[in-house]
């Protein structure tokens, strides 16, 4: 795998730890080595305490920078301020920095760590970031890019009434920054709208994403968030936050 550097983990560290500004620390997840090289998986609570809990993660496919992106823009932008008396938030701003450095989708194992949350020996970044349902939360976020998109969509997963009432709001939010992909057929499965629903029975599945595993942990609405590289991104940054908003203000109603 070619070792040229396209971005700086280290910057984005710097960047978060300074629009925390004492509000809140990062705290270590662990290390990931290879070789010489290692870097620590960084998570971020803020609202401890709060009844809503919610995890937002980025940077699991290190070539889909705008979620890393989005997670920086949260805290430097205090978008976060106004859902902190509801929501006890955990922040994981880049699973996978060795990928997120080097432009590529895999670690540097040439693992796709979105495709091992059903493995029986995952990669260490996924042993982590599992270690963080021991505890329940009410919504998880993970935020991707799709290359082949024309737009906004996402997948769901969880309680009827949530992948109901939920959509609409969201896809309304997004709209604002970046079109929808109304396509019958995204990713090679049935879409509706920009929404792809999860399959019935992710048992029959022979790998899991990080979505299904926080449902099989008994998070109760999943969302896996894919905002389109084919606009700036400026627009990627503020359809995934439009998207976090809409989720966590309507998620109460």
């Amino acid at each position: 795998m070619e070792n040229k550097r396209t971005r700086s983990y280290p910057d984005i560290l710097f960047r978060l730890q300074s629009a925390l500004n004492g509000a809140g620390e990062m705290a270590p997840l662990g290390e990931i080595k290879n070789g010489t090289e290692a870097h620590t998986i960084q998570s971020i609570v803020l609202g401890q305490g709060n009844s809503r809990r919610a995890l937002i993660s980025a940077g699991i496919h290190g070539d889909e920078p705008a979620g890393v992106e989005a997670i920086c823009a949260l805290l430097e932008r205090r978008t976060l301020s106004e859902y902190l008396q509801d929501w006890e938030i955990h922040l994981i701003p880049c699973i996978n920095p060795f990928g997120y450095e080097r432009g590529t989708r895999e670690n540097h194992d040439g693992q796709d760590l979105n495709r091992h949350f059903k493995s029986a020996n995952p990669p260490r970044e996924v042993i982590l970031i599992k270690s963080l349902f021991d505890s329940l939360y009410d919504l998880t976020l993970e935020l991707h890019e799709d290359i082949d998109s024309s737009g906004y969509y996402f997948y769901q997963t969880g309680e009827a009434e949530l992948m109901k009432n939920l959509p609409p709001k969201i896809l309304h939010a997004v709209q604002k920054a970046m079109p929808i992909n109304m396509d019958s057929e995204i990713d090679e499965s049935p879409a509706s709208g920009g929404v792809i629903k999860r399959i019935s029975d992710p048992d029959a599945m022979d790998w899991w994403p990080m979505a299904l595993y926080a449902r099989s942990q008994g998070a109760r609405h999943c969302m896996t968030l894919e905002s389109s590289p084919a606009f700036p991104m400026e627009k990627r940054v503020d359809a995934h936050i439009n998207a976090i908003q809409a989720a966590l203000m309507h998620f109460l109603m």
